[in-house]
């Protein structure tokens, strides 16, 4: 038996940000429609939470992420499971997090 996940998903252009279960045991889609605008929605996976819609700041933030490969994945350093990398809180820290993690990028 597998266990469903709920896989968040954002777009980009309107900001909205919904949430899909899916069963990680088929694949799951890297894109989906925008029940909002219609535009394109990417799959952020299990761990992104969405800003508010009005917080410009933040959205540059994740879109400046989303162009360097990075969807939210939790990047593992060290031997040990639990050495989990936290995101930038800001888009001058997300510059730095990108040249720093560049090797954990999703392309």
């Amino acid at each position: 038996m597998t266990i469903p996940y709920n896989m968040a998903f954002a777009c980009l252009d309107c900001r909205k940000s919904f949430k899909r279960q899916f069963n990680l045991s088929k694949e799951c889609p890297s894109e989906m429609t925008c029940p909002n605008c219609a535009g394109i929605a990417h799959n952020f996976g299990r761990h992104f939470k969405a800003p508010k819609k009005t917080d410009s700041k933040q959205w540059k933030k994740i879109e400046f992420l989303f162009q360097h490969g990075f969807k939210f994945q939790k990047i593992r350093i060290g031997s040990g499971h639990h050495d989990v990398v936290n995101y930038p809180d800001t888009l001058e820290q997300a510059r730095e997090f990108v040249v720093k993690y560049k090797n954990h990028a999703i392309s």
